[in-house]
């Protein structure tokens, strides 16, 4: 990578004078070293605890099979899942209840699978190229994760105030262009360059603190003060946290899914956005996956990725602050004709949201439609699947982006304008 790529790629990820990297070597907010003079500017949101998530969003333009091998999807004999021992029916507990479901969900550890929602829907979606109009809310020209984001970096206080795309090449748009997209290659090396501040995190910490300490004896700030001593890293701390953020960093060797988890896990610990667009796989576009071969290896690693970024946010303690989803731009069939793969299907899909505002189970079901399944009504209340439930098939995409949105923080006027009339699953949020 060149000095000047290098350069500019660092400007968008740390923000001017890197102020992202100085947040996260001090553990103070970008707000109060934009403007240390204010006091409100110590906490996010404007001096109140906020309750904003990252959100690490896995899009797929593919219309994975993942709906086929949820919980959920194991009440009928003739859903096919692959022939493989890890997609047998197994008894899982999640949130406290029993259900059955592919035995390659026990990678992820229970107070995860907790946390983890499997909410049946249906996009009506079919053609590969329909994800940026389902990410669309209304009439609005921006994709969803745009708007989310811009409220979330409010919040959070994050460098960018847009969704920051890491090796996707799923289609957000942004003033009605498509939002161009990092290898995690390159922020690997724009971090890990030549001359690289991470191995010196705690100078940078000091000589952060020492300029603050130096303004506060100045001014006699007492509110500065007090930001200070409550939330500042100590230079032990700053030091571990740049050799972790290197050497993960270092572990980044390819662009594919299990880059993007740790680029993506980096990116959350350095604030540089609220929310970070990967793709993990989850078995792809398997018409001709003769034997659902391709399905059940994709899908046993993509669990395998939620875990691992699960536990790489934890060791950076942001797990508590942070939220994943998967969303599809439609689903796979659940009966299968011959030995070959599956079809689109607009009528059934499932997504994932996995976080602490989440409380774990399966929202909707399945019941037979068209020669196959399809997604049920939803009780609101409940999340229960039912003919009469009050969030219809055709509204069960809304409810599933406004149940979202309520999770990570958003606010209700918000979504009453972007989502209007729309309901978020009631059981589902803490």
């Amino acid at each position: 990578m060149s000095p000047t790529r290098r350069e500019v790629l660092l400007q968008g990820l740390l923000g001017a004078s890197w102020v992202g990297l100085r947040a996260a070597a001090t553990g103070l907010p970008i707000g109060l070293l934009v403007n240390p003079r204010s006091a409100s500017a110590a906490l996010p949101s404007g001096g109140s605890a906020t309750k904003a998530r990252f959100l690490v969003l896995s899009l797929s333009t593919c219309g994975s099979p993942l709906n086929a091998n949820v919980p959920g999807c194991y009440t009928s004999p003739d859903i096919v899942h692959p022939v493989d021992p890890r997609f047998v029916a197994s008894a899982l507990t999640i949130g406290g209840q029993r259900h059955q479901g592919a035995a390659a969900w026990k990678q992820l550890p229970q107070k995860l699978l907790d946390r983890t929602v499997f909410f049946h829907h249906a996009t009506m979606m079919n053609s590969h190229p329909s994800l940026p109009e389902l990410l669309r809310l209304g009439t609005e020209i921006e994709s969803a994760p745009v708007l989310f984001a811009a409220e979330l970096s409010r919040q959070l206080q994050t460098v960018q105030n847009q969704p920051l795309l890491l090796g996707s090449e799923e289609v957000v748009t942004v003033g009605g262009k498509r939002l161009g997209s990092i290898r995690p290659t390159d922020l690997r090396d724009a971090l890990l360059g030549p001359g690289s501040p991470l191995s010196q995190l705690a100078a940078v910490r000091d000589s952060t603190i020492a300029r603050l300490q130096y303004l506060r004896k100045r001014t006699g700030d007492a509110q500065l003060g007090k930001a200070l001593d409550a939330q500042a890293l100590s230079q032990k701390q700053a030091q571990a946290l740049g050799d972790r953020l290197a050497t993960d960093l270092a572990a980044i060797q390819s662009d594919r899914a299990d880059g993007q988890v740790l680029a993506a896990a980096v990116a959350v610990r350095l604030g540089i956005a609220p929310i970070v667009a990967i793709h993990i796989p989850f078995g792809g576009d398997n018409h001709f996956d003769s034997g659902l071969v391709q399905e059940a290896s994709e899908t046993h690693s993509g669990i395998g990725q939620i875990a691992l970024l699960w536990n790489k946010l934890s060791a950076y303690g942001a797990a508590e602050r942070s939220c994943f989803a998967h969303l599809s731009v439609f689903g796979r069939t659940l009966k299968r004709d011959g030995l070959q793969g599956r079809d689109h299907w607009p009528l059934h899909n499932a997504a994932l949201l996995i976080g602490a505002p989440f409380r774990g189970g399966v929202i909707g079901g399945v019941v037979a439609k068209e020669n196959d399944y399809g997604a049920t009504a939803i009780d609101s209340r409940t999340g229960r699947g039912h003919e009469g439930g009050d969030i219809s098939v055709a509204d069960s995409q809304q409810s599933l982006m406004r149940t979202l949105a309520q999770g990570i923080g958003l606010p209700t006027t918000m979504l009453d304008r972007y989502l209007p009339g729309s309901k978020a699953v009631r059981s589902t949020l803490v």
